[in-house]
């Protein structure tokens, strides 16, 4: 005997269960799919879909099969041919895959398990994609203040009244004319495609016939023979020999051969925040925290800036250099390319520091140090943009903090030619713009010409 099928869950059960997966499919689609009516589409035919198959699957297993089917949609799976949609910007500009990860934890709310099974691959995979999707902080590491500002832009976008559908959810329901004419015109649509298909492979089986035919022929045979025969042969002269070879250790090959080549100035960059907030905090001597430097009349020791006589010298230095770990040796660079982004008056007055603060006693030392690593983080990475910048940064950096890389050149630009009243519109701008729409505010902000800025800014700022 057969088992009996299992009896197929009423109407009303499917349409209450849709109806509660109403308002996070409609964000989903939207953001995965990138417009409002390709979303719309894909959620009238998936419920047409989900409603018919349902009664196979344990109640338990419905979200995930839902959410299954709907990334299952052609829309669904494109990559993004239009501009981001304006829901959730910073998820919609990720790639495809990444997309889908992020979106079904933080607005489906699957589980791990539950998330990969809707995506098909295993739950280590899908961990990945989510790390992946991430920008990485100064650190290297996934940055979890961007996953806490998407996850709060999640919320509020689902926290919003959503206007009733036109027709309503009811009209998914199986059976119901919307539903059926929806169903119908996809169903043509595929039957479409196929004659289509079916129509080009028909052509190219009549055209390697036509060729077949043709070099099966005698006639054919021969004209191959004849164009064969034509074909010139001749051997190459002898190679020359190269006029050099690579030579792993020409020092003047080394990709990082300019910071080895002046170690001092290396050692000052790498104390370049803690540099340029002592040359901020000690700039007014009437303040009661201002940091007491000894005063010298002497210029910085010109040796800080000139490359290291030596290649024997230069050569131990790239051999210990090259046995760092490759995460230490990442953190020198980015502090000389830190460095180097520096305005040369900046570099100048910042060896004048580090000169004064050779001069002080450990005991000092320690006390000024201890002060600098009591800031707030955001403070202290902030000083790594000069002292100018890193005076004003804790004022802008909710505008500024994650930026996209093809974005970074330009708006450091922007922030080292800004004036005070600049900086105050900024800072003004940075209290007042929602998370969610601090990129299309830099985007705009970039397209403004240098004279228009201000009273662009201040037009935002006065609302």
């Amino acid at each position: 005997m057969t088992p009996a099928a299992p009896a197929p869950p009423s109407p009303a059960a499917v349409t209450a269960f849709l109806r509660g997966f109403d308002r996070r499919a409609r964000l989903f689609a939207e953001v995965q799919a990138g417009d409002e009516a390709s979303a719309r589409h894909a959620l009238a035919v998936v419920a047409r879909v989900f409603a018919s198959e349902a009664g196979q699957w344990p109640l338990a297993e419905w979200p995930r099969q839902y959410w299954r089917l709907l990334l299952a949609a052609p829309s669904m799976r494109k990559p993004r041919a239009v501009a981001i949609a304006p829901r959730l910007p910073g998820i919609a500009r990720l790639a495809v895959d990444a997309r889908a990860a992020v979106l079904l934890h933080l607005v489906a709310a699957l589980d791990d398990a539950d998330a990969a099974g809707a995506l098909g691959i295993d739950t280590t995979t899908y961990q990945a994609r989510i790390r992946d999707a991430l920008p990485l902080d100064a650190l290297g590491q996934p940055d979890v203040d961007v996953w806490r500002a998407w996850r709060a832009a999640a919320e509020r976008e689902l926290a919003q009244p959503v206007e009733p559908e036109a027709p309503p959810a009811s009209a998914t329901t199986p059976g119901s004319p919307a539903t059926a004419h929806v169903a119908a015109s996809i169903d043509a649509d595929i039957r479409h495609r196929r004659r289509l298909r079916w129509l080009w492979v028909g052509v190219a089986l009549c055209v390697l016939a036509l060729v077949a035919t043709f070099f099966l022929h005698p006639r054919g045979r021969e004209v191959l023979d004849h164009w064969r025969a034509e074909i010139k042969r001749e051997p190459l002269d002898p190679a020359a020999p190269p006029t050099s070879r690579f030579d792993a250790g020409d020092l003047s090959l080394h990709p990082d051969r300019e910071l080895l080549s002046m170690p001092a100035e290396l050692g000052v960059a790498r104390q370049l925040p803690l540099l340029a907030w002592l040359e901020v905090a000690g700039a007014d001597p009437r303040a009661a925290d201002a940091v007491r430097l000894p005063v010298i009349v002497a210029a910085p020791d010109a040796a800080a800036t000139a490359p290291a006589a030596g290649d024997a010298s230069l050569a131990r230095r790239a051999q210990r250099w090259d046995a760092l770990p490759a995460k230490a040796r990442a953190i020198q660079r980015g502090a000389w390319q830190a460095w180097r982004a520096l305005e040369p008056a900046e570099r100048l007055r910042l060896r004048a520091t580090a000169t004064r603060w050779g001069l002080l006693a450990s005991e000092e030392q320690d006390v000024l140090r201890a002060r600098f690593d009591a800031l707030p983080a955001d403070a202290r990475h902030g000083w790594w943009l000069g002292p100018k910048m890193g005076r004003d940064w804790p004022r802008v950096a909710p505008l500024f903090a994650f930026v996209p890389e093809d974005q970074r050149a330009a708006l450091l630009a922007l922030l080292r030619s800004a004036d005070a009243e600049d900086i105050d519109a900024l800072e003004r701008l940075a209290q007042i713009t929602p998370p969610e729409e601090r990129d299309a505010l830099r985007l705009d902000l970039l397209r403004v010409p240098a004279a228009e800025r201000r009273a662009w800014m201040l037009t935002k700022v006065q609302g």
